[in-house]
């Protein structure tokens, strides 16, 4: 019963009381989003602001671009807002996505990077088209693993790679899949980066995870996917040195 039980935990998606019970904050605009991960109103504000620039020059690109899948397949309006910033708010140094398709969020997140002028994409898929829209830039490294063992090539990659400041998934959906890209990221994450999943809708593991871990995430309601994001607590600052007594 209990291995019943698990199975049919697994393949349910969870519900809005599932996303109420976990403690978080939800959102529907990727302002309220960033701001719910502990950023102030004024520094969302500013970020979000380059955003039409960022856009215009995406729609451009899409123009000019032969695209291999289809645009539901990319993630949608507020999530890539909300992407741009996480970018541009971390000034990561190192980032991690999974799943990359014609390569929206790579478009995004390296924009970001450039914008800030530090920092590296490390993006994986399987598929040998992924990243039409991205085509070169010197910040990317893109990496397609073996499409019959992804989970080797990736934590493998992964170990070489190091410390992750930011962690996207937008790779397989299903429940263990994505618990799996989750626990590999988790001990690689730096303080106060930021692990964040698209589509956590689609299954459980975002929300399990998050409760195994004692996050509370925060999660922004798209037009139709969702997209959960936790922050890790910032490292302590060392105390500054207490004047000995004298005598």
């Amino acid at each position: 019963m209990r291995a019943l039980g698990a199975g049919i935990r697994r393949c349910t998606p969870p519900g809005i009381a599932d996303f109420t019970r976990s403690g978080g904050r939800l959102a529907t605009s990727a302002a309220a989003f960033l701001e719910s991960l502990g950023w102030q109103p004024s520094q969302v504000a500013e970020v979000l602001g380059e955003y039409p620039e960022v856009a215009e020059h995406l729609a451009a690109r899409y123009a000019e671009t032969e695209l291999h899948y289809p645009r539901t397949h990319g993630v949608e309006a507020e999530t890539s807002a909300a992407l741009y910033g996480l970018g541009r708010l971390l000034r990561p140094g190192s980032v991690v996505e999974t799943g990359v398709a014609d390569g929206r969020s790579s478009w995004l997140l390296l924009s970001a990077l450039e914008r800030n002028g530090t920092g590296v994409l490390h993006s994986f898929d399987i598929n040998a088209t992924a990243g039409r829209l991205v085509g070169r830039h010197p910040r990317w490294r893109l990496k397609i693993l073996s499409a019959t063992s992804p989970e080797t090539s990736l934590s493998r990659a992964l170990a070489r790679i190091g410390r992750i400041d930011l962690f996207f998934h937008d790779s397989d959906h299903m429940y263990l899949p994505q618990l799996f890209e989750y626990g590999q990221a988790w001990p690689r994450m730096t303080p106060g980066g930021v692990l964040a999943s698209d589509d956590v809708n689609c299954s459980r593991a975002f929300l399990d995870f998050c409760g195994v871990k004692g996050q509370r995430p925060g999660f922004l309601f798209d037009s139709r996917k969702i997209t959960g994001a936790v922050r890790l607590a910032a490292a302590p600052r060392p105390c500054a040195e207490q004047p000995q007594p004298v005598g």
